[in-house]
C-alpha cells in the first residue's frame, strides 16, 4: 500500500538547529507533517532536532521534529536532489499548522 504525502509547498525560510553547536540553513518545502531542510550539516536519521523556523513576518517558531531521511550528494550527482534532511515534525504547533494553510490556499 503506497504511503500518502502531506501537500508539500517549496518556501525557503531560515531555520537554526543544534547539532554540535548552532546550525542555520534554509527550507525547501513544508508541509502540515514535515520540512525539508538544505544543509550540508545534516544529522543521522532517528535523531530529534529542535527546530527554530524562521517566519517572514520576523516570527519564529520552535518546532521538535525527528530526521526521518538524510541526502549527501557527491560533487557531480545530477538529478534534482539536494543535500539535507527530511524532517517529520513532533506535535507542531498551530502557528505553524497554519502558517503551512495560508501558503496551500
Amino acid at each position: 500500500m503506497e504511503k500518502q504525502r502531506a501537500n508539500r509547498v517549496f518556501k525557503k525560510l531560515e531555520v537554526k538547529f543544534e547539532t554540535k553547536g548552532e546550525n542555520t540553513a534554509i527550507t525547501s518545502n513544508l508541509s502540515e507533517t514535515g520540512i525539508f531542510i538544505s544543509t550540508k550539516r545534516g544529522v543521522i536519521p532517528g535523531s530529534v532536532l529542535n527546530i527554530k523556523l524562521n517566519l517572514p513576518n520576523a516570527q519564529s517558531l520552535e518546532i521538535r521534529g525527528k530526521v526521518v531521511r538524510k541526502t549527501n550528494l557527491m560533487s557531480g550527482q545530477a538529478g534534482k536532489a539536494e543535500n539535507g534532511m527530511g524532517i517529520q515534525l513532533i506535535s507542531p504547533p498551530h502557528d505553524y499548522i497554519d502558517y503551512v494553510h495560508s501558503l496551500l490556499h
